[in-house]
Formats: structure tokens, sequence, C-alpha cells
């Protein structure tokens, strides 16, 4: 019985440690019935919840009579060690380009008052797994990877959207012949299954056209295998393509062939019921803020810092 009540408190000062990382001095937090009925606890072993963290040094509450308990201070680094979640793991694309290094350093800043760490990874469909198995807290990808995982009832949300431009400028396609305008049969098509947004647009493109020649490799790989005369075709980033100096290639801008407004925001996707860190990632994560960060890196204003 001791050890069921000692489990029950301190899952509770885990999920209520995690509800103040998401709010900010000067709030007013619920009562503790709301809490009660929240978190589906005894008034009790709410009460107790507090006293832990108050002891720890987490958090100071001062009340106010009828106007409700606000927020003095808040330790974010300490409620984190009284979270069972010890610290905030997210995930992002490799930032080979300027703007996902704009982002990267973006996120640092945004969320400098947690212990905070970026995996960097390709992939977003795997990105995305591993935040549904509870691996990464968040991942940043495509508008349009995480509505197709959502679709495919992916156990994820998306809890905040950067904005247009912020994940990319805009996809290209490229083509060996320098008098081709478009997908033409029989043509050899970079494919990178791996990555859901370059698969997608490159299927979207290529669609009805007869003998299509899809060969498989990274969509990082697409120019080489282009200048390599591998492929005669394939979507690739043109922040990439220009940061690099590639000035002699062929390039198609594909605005003018389908929508691709979707794959160029970032969002940061959490599990679905994530409540408490969607919350936080909306406090902390400011949209314009990432995307003068990103203006500022691009320019060599702000140092890249990742």
């Amino acid at each position: 019985m001791g050890s069921t009540l000692y489990q029950k408190i301190g899952l509770t000062v885990s999920r209520m440690a995690q509800d103040l990382m998401s709010r900010a001095e000067g709030e007013r937090i619920p009562s503790i019935s709301e809490y009660q009925e929240k978190l589906q606890v005894s008034r009790g072993t709410v009460q107790n919840s507090f006293a832990y963290l108050k002891e720890k040094g987490a958090v100071i509450l001062v009340s106010r009579g009828h106007m409700g308990t606000f927020i003095e201070h808040l330790d974010y680094r300490k409620l984190q060690e009284c979270s069972l979640n010890k610290g905030l793991l997210g995930s992002m694309p490799l930032p080979y380009s300027i703007l996902y290094q704009g982002l990267a350093t973006a996120l640092y800043h945004e969320l400098q008052p947690f212990e905070f760490n970026l995996v960097y990874t390709r992939g977003s469909e795997s990105r995305l797994m591993l935040v549904s198995d509870g691996v990464y807290q968040f991942t940043a990808c495509s508008r349009y990877a995480a509505e197709e995982s959502i679709k495919n009832h992916l156990d994820v949300e998306i809890a905040v959207d950067l904005g247009a431009g912020t994940y990319l400028s805009r996809h290209v396609l490229i083509l060996r012949d320098k008098n081709a305008v478009g997908i033409e049969p029989g043509m050899k098509v970079a494919y990178d299954r791996t990555s859901l947004d370059q698969r997608d647009i490159t299927g979207q493109i290529t669609a009805g056209i007869s003998g299509i020649q899809f060969v498989e490799l990274r969509a990082h790989q697409t120019v080489t295998a282009i200048r390599e005369g591998i492929i005669d075709a394939g979507v690739w980033n043109v922040d990439e393509i220009v940061e690099s100096g590639y000035r002699d290639l062929h390039m198609v801008f594909l605005d003018n062939i389908l929508d691709v407004s979707s794959f160029s925001s970032a969002v940061l996707v959490i599990r679905r019921g994530e409540e408490a860190l969607g919350q936080l990632l909306r406090r902390y994560v400011k949209p314009e803020e990432v995307r003068e960060i990103q203006k500022g890196v691009k320019s060599g204003t702000i140092p890249a810092d990742y």
C-alpha cells in the first residue's frame, strides 16, 4: 500500500513538473481542485506534490486571496530534474543548409531555459516514428510530412507551425538535359524512399508518364548523380543548390507545376496527447523569433550555434 502511494505521488510530481514547465513567472496556476480533476488524484496528493516541488526550489508560489495562486519563480532545470523526462530531446534533419543551421540555432536559443539537446537524422518518416514511440519528445519536419503521417494514423500531432520558408525555400526539379522542360518518358529519376517529401513530390510529377526508371539514392546525392549521368532528373532543395554554388545546373521550379507550399513550412511535432509538452513548445518557441534568427544566420549577423 505504501509503495503504491509513493509511486502515485512520484508520478503526480512528474506530471505537475511538466505542467509547470509550460508556464511562466507571473502566471496564475489552476486551483488544487482543478489539478485534482486534471490529474485524477486526491487533494492530498496534489498538495504533497506541490510541497515537494517547493522544497526542491523548483517553484515559488504566492497566494493573492480570491484572485488565486500565482507563480513568483520557476527553475526550469530543477523542474526537469523532478520530471520523469529528465531532458528535452528533439530531432531534425542534418544541418547541411544554412536554413537548417538557422533552425537548429533558433531552437537552442528559444529552449535555453531547459536542459535541451537536438539529434540530427535523415528521413522525416523515421523521426516521426521515433516521436510516436516516445524516443524523441519532438521532431522538426515539413508540414506536409506531419500531415501525411497524421492521415496515416501515426500517433503524433503538430504543436507549432513555424511558417512558410522555415523548412526550405522551395523544391526544384534538376534535369541533366538542358533542353528538357520537365519529366519525359523513359527518364531515370532519383527516388529516396526515406524522404517522405522528396518521394511524394517525385511521385506527383512522374504520375502517368510511361517508362520512368526510378533510381534509389539519398536525396542529397541527386546533384552528383546528375553530373555523373546516373540519372536524368531528380527533386532537390534549392537552398542546398544555391549555397553549394551549382550555377550550371538546369533547374525547373515546381511552384508552377504543383502546390508545394506545405513542403516549405517547418513544424514541431509531438506524440499525440502530450498536452504539457505542446504548451511548453508553443510558449517558448515563437515562430517570429525563429524566422528572425534564421534570417540572421543566413545573413551572417547571427553566428550559427548548434
